[in-house]
C-alpha cells in the first residue's frame, strides 16, 4: 500500500479547488538561473511556473520532475491537464524545442491538455509551434493569464473526448495552414524530419506559394544533409585508411624492436659467455702466477743456501722477487681493470692491430701514469729492454719523434673515433 504523504494544501483563487505543493517538486535551472515548481490544483490538474526575478532562456525540459510529481499523486496512466506559467521566460534554447519534439514524436506527451499562459510576444511563435505538432489525441493552447487558463481547463475537462482540430472547414482554414506550416518548421528544424512532405495547397490559395518555398527549403535541407552524410564518410574512410596505415607502421615497428630485443639478447648471452670465458681465463692465469710465484720464492731459498759469492747471491736473489713483483702486478691490473681501461683496449687494439698483447699492457700502463722502470718492472724487462719496446711501439703507432704515446693514448680515450665532429 503507498505511504501517504503530507501536502502543504492552500486554495484556489479562481477554482477554490484545494492547491497542495511538496518542498521535492521544485528544480532549480543553474545555468539559466531560474527555478521550476509544481504544484496540483484539486486532483489532476498540475500548475508548473518558471520563477526568476529576472527574464531568462528555457534551457531545458523537466521530464524527470514531471514524472516523480504524476508519480506522488497517481496520475501515470490518467488524463493530466497541465498550466505552466512562462511569464520571466523570453528565449526557448534548442535543446528545449528538441526535447519538446522528442516527447511529442517519441514517447507520446505526458498530458491531456497543456495550457500556457503569460507568454511574451517573443516567444509566441515558437510556443504556437510546440501546439501545431500535438497529436490529434492532446490538446496545447495559448492562454492570456492564470484565470483564463484554469477556465480553459476546467471547460476541457467537461468533455470526456478531445475533437481533434479542423482541418478543411472554411472557418478555421486559416488556422490549419498556420498550423501545418509551424508543425513543417518544426519537424524540420528541431528534430530533423526532412524525409516528411510538406502539405500540398490549391494553387489560387493565397499561401501556396509560402508552402511551396518551404517545399524547396526541405528539399534543400534534405540534399544538403546528403552532402553532408557523404562528406562524413568520405571522412570516414579516409580516417580508416590512415588508421590502417598507422597501425601497419606501428605493427612493423613493434615488430623490429622484438627482433631488435631478440639480437641485443643473443648479443648479452655472448658477452655473458665472453665474460665468463675470460673470468675462466684469469683464474687460470691466477693460478699460473701463484704457482710461478710459489717456485721463483722456493728458487730464492735455494740460491740464498748456494755456496756462491754474495755478490751473485744479492743479484739473482733480486732478479727472482723482480719477476714475483711483476706477476702479482700484472695479476692485479687483470683484476682491476675498469670498464673504461676495457674500452680504451679495445679501440686501441681497433686502430693498431698490430699491436701484441704485451704491447696493448705496456700502452695502457702508460696512459694510467706508470713511471717506464715500474713498467719494466711489472712486464719483466731490463731498462734498455723498455727502451726499445717503446721505440718499437712509436712506429707501429705511427707517431712522429716529438709525439708523445702518452698524450696520443690520452687524446685516444677521451676523443674516440666515435664522438669527433
Amino acid at each position: 500500500m503507498k505511504k501517504q504523504q503530507r501536502h502543504a494544501v492552500q486554495q484556489c483563487p479562481v477554482s477554490h479547488l484545494p492547491v497542495r505543493t511538496q518542498p521535492h517538486w521544485t528544480v532549480f535551472h543553474e545555468h539559466a538561473d531560474y527555478t521550476v515548481t509544481f504544484e496540483v490544483i484539486g486532483t489532476d490538474i498540475l500548475h508548473g511556473q518558471a520563477i526568476a526575478d529576472h527574464e531568462t532562456v528555457l534551457d531545458y525540459m523537466d521530464n524527470d520532475l514531471f514524472q516523480a510529481v504524476c508519480d506522488d499523486l497517481d496520475l501515470t496512466g490518467r488524463d493530466v491537464f497541465v498550466m505552466i506559467n512562462l511569464n520571466p521566460i523570453r528565449k526557448i534554447a534548442l535543446s528545449y524545442k528538441r526535447d519538446f519534439a522528442n516527447l511529442v514524436y517519441n514517447w507520446g506527451p505526458l498530458f491531456s491538455v497543456l495550457i500556457v499562459y503569460n507568454v511574451h510576444p517573443e516567444i509566441l511563435p515558437i510556443i504556437e509551434g510546440f501546439a501545431s505538432i500535438c497529436p490529434c489525441n492532446t490538446r496545447m493552447e495559448i492562454a492570456d493569464s492564470y484565470r483564463n487558463a484554469l477556465l480553459r481547463i476546467s471547460s476541457h475537462k467537461k468533455h470526456s473526448e478531445l475533437s481533434a482540430l479542423p482541418e478543411n472547414t472554411a472557418g478555421d482554414r486559416d488556422d490549419y495552414q498556420k498550423k501545418a506550416f509551424l508543425c513543417t518548421l518544426a519537424r524540420m528544424l528541431w528534430i530533423d524530419m526532412l524525409d516528411y512532405p510538406v502539405p500540398v495547397l490549391n494553387r489560387d490559395d493565397s499561401r501556396y506559394a509560402y508552402f511551396l518555398a518551404l517545399e524547396a527549403f526541405r528539399k534543400d535541407l534534405l540534399a544538403k544533409e546528403q552532402e553532408h552524410q557523404e562528406k562524413i564518410g568520405t571522412l570516414k574512410r579516409g580516417a580508416d585508411h590512415e588508421y590502417e596505415q598507422h597501425q601497419i607502421h606501428v605493427n612493423a615497428e613493434i615488430d623490429l624492436r622484438k627482433k631488435n630485443a631478440d639480437g641485443f639478447s643473443r648479443i648479452i648471452e655472448e658477452l655473458k659467455q665472453i665474460i665468463a670465458a675470460k673470468d675462466a681465463e684469469l683464474a687460470g692465469i691466477s693460478s699460473i702466477i701463484e704457482e710461478k710465484t710459489g717456485k721463483l720464492s722456493r728458487i730464492c731459498e735455494q740460491i740464498s743456501q748456494a755456496t756462491i759469492s754474495p755478490e751473485q747471491k744479492n743479484a739473482m736473489i733480486r732478479d727472482c722477487r723482480n719477476m714475483i713483483a711483476a706477476d702479482a702486478a700484472e695479476q692485479q691490473i687483470r683484476m682491476e681493470l675498469t670498464d673504461t681501461d676495457t674500452a680504451f683496449l679495445a679501440l686501441l687494439q681497433e686502430k693498431h692491430p698490430g699491436l701484441s698483447e704485451k704491447e696493448l699492457r705496456i700502452s695502457l700502463l702508460i696512459k694510467l701514469n706508470y713511471d717506464t722502470r715500474e713498467i719494466a718492472r711489472m712486464s719483466g724487462l731490463t731498462k734498455r729492454g723498455m727502451e726499445t719496446t717503446r721505440y718499437r711501439m712509436h712506429k707501429k703507432l705511427g707517431l712522429e719523434k716529438h709525439h708523445s704515446m702518452k698524450y696520443y693514448f690520452s687524446s685516444l680515450a677521451e676523443n674516440p673515433p666515435g664522438n669527433r665532429p
